[in-house]
């Protein structure tokens, strides 16, 4: 957990700093004190606030310069305003791959495909969700299927009746899809902890050797999962086979539907 920095405490230090022009002196806590503001109006895990201090940290010199054009009376809610946009940036901006198909991984296996979820749930948990329901419903099947989203009834019965009409034996179908999901996991979960790992021991060291050495391990580990977000959960040759559709017809709804839920989530994250 943080250590608590005071108000009192950490603007004596901006003003030090700012005289002595060495920004040094409010280094190893002005970060600290923008995590813990942040942590009191978003509810964020130790590991977030650990990799938001380092993160501010990364930028540290160059936030710095920008807060000097603001006076000493209203410098701390240009830090607090800079600690929230590092935030949306880290969390929300930054994993977004640059073929923007991160639009589509808004569920990251937390339900299983074929379980069908209430309305109410559906579209409060996550507003693009809705969008889903809005396209065609063999291009929101394609996709689901895909990218391994949770389907509603209507996309279950589709499925079981395209199951049944190419002749896939449906409970060897969703046992196997159930086994790629759990060793999906299981990679995802492997990955993310390296992260943590190397986040931890960024916090930890101040040998800036060392630093540089950690942050390069972190930077390739995140990599690594961007690529296994970005892969397909079902390729197009499989969709295809499911389906009874060739694969030009599988691209065709695959093209359509990213190109509305892209649209839809740029949408909404402009309005974050």
């Amino acid at each position: 957990m943080l250590p608590k920095i005071l108000d009192e405490k950490i603007l004596p230090l901006i003003e030090e700093a700012r005289v002595s022009n060495d920004p040094n002196i409010v280094k190893t806590q002005l970060p600290i004190w923008m995590v813990d503001r942040l942590a009191k109006k978003r509810k964020i895990t130790e590991d977030e606030s650990c990799e938001m201090v380092v993160t501010i940290l990364e930028v540290f010199s160059k936030m710095w310069t920008l807060s000097l054009n603001y006076h000493i009376t209203n410098v701390l809610g240009f830090f607090v305003t800079y600690a929230f946009n590092q935030y949306r940036n880290r969390f929300r901006r930054t994993e977004i791959s640059e073929t923007g198909e991160l639009y589509l991984q808004l569920w990251n296996y937390d339900q299983p495909a074929n379980e069908e979820i209430p309305s109410e749930t559906w579209e409060g948990s996550n507003p693009i969700k809705a969008e889903l329901e809005k396209l065609p419903t063999l291009t929101a099947l394609v996709l689901s299927l895909q990218f391994d989203l949770p389907m509603k009834q209507n996309l279950n019965q589709l499925l079981l009746w395209k199951l049944r009409e190419t002749n896939q034996d449906v409970e060897t179908f969703f046992r196997e899809l159930e086994e790629k999901r759990f060793r999906q996991r299981q990679l995802l979960a492997r990955l993310s902890g390296m992260i943590t790992r190397y986040t931890r021991k960024l916090y930890e060291v101040s040998d800036p050797n060392r630093r540089n050495w950690y942050l390069k391990q972190k930077k390739i580990w995140i990599l690594r999962r961007v690529r296994a977000c970005d892969r397909s959960f079902l390729s197009e040759r499989e969709i295809a086979k499911l389906l009874g559709i060739s694969r030009k017809a599988v691209r065709n709804h695959l093209s359509q539907g990213k190109h509305e839920l892209r649209k839809a989530g740029k949408e909404l994250l402009h309005y974050a």
